[in-house]
C-alpha cells in the first residue's frame, strides 16, 4: 500500500472518530459504557472530548503530512510513529480493563485501533 494512501486512511478514520467524540460525547460514552451512573456527567464528557481532541490531532497530522511530505523514509517514520501512538492508546484501554475500571474492552476500539495499527505497519514495512 502506498504510504500516502495509508496516512490518508488512518488520518481520515482518526479525524472522523475525533469529530464524533467532540460533537456528541454523551452519546459516545453511552455507546461504550451503556447507561451507567455518571455516563452523562459533564466531567466524563469533557474527558471524552479531550480524548477526541487527541485523535483529531493525530488525524490532522497524518492528513497534512500525506499531502506535504514527499520523502519515502519520512512517510515511513510518520506511519511507524502513528502505529506506536495508537499502540499506546489501545494499551491504556486494555489497561483500564485489566485494572478493573471497566468490565470489558469496548468493541469499537478493540477492532478499529488494531486495524489502524496494521495499516500503518503494513504500509511502512512493505
Amino acid at each position: 500500500m502506498e504510504h500516502t494512501i495509508a496516512m490518508q486512511i488512518v488520518g481520515g478514520l482518526a479525524l472522523l472518530i475525533g469529530i464524533r467524540m467532540n460533537i456528541s460525547p454523551v452519546v459516545f460514552n453511552k455507546e461504550i459504557f451503556g447507561d451507567v451512573e455518571g455516563v452523562d456527567s459533564n466531567e466524563m464528557s469533557a474527558c471524552r472530548m479531550a480524548i477526541g481532541g487527541g485523535l483529531l490531532a493525530l488525524g490532522l497530522i497524518n492528513l497534512y503530512c500525506s499531502f506535504k511530505v514527499d520523502d519515502i523514509e519520512a512517510t515511513k517514520s510518520i506511519l511507524i510513529g502513528t502505529a506506536i501512538g495508537l499502540s499506546a492508546f489501545i494499551s491504556t484501554i486494555v489497561g483500564a480493563t485489566l485494572r478493573g475500571y471497566t468490565a470489558r474492552i469496548p468493541t469499537a476500539p478493540a477492532v478499529i485501533l488494531p486495524g489502524m495499527i496494521l495499516i500503518c505497519l503494513y504500509s511502512a514495512l512493505m
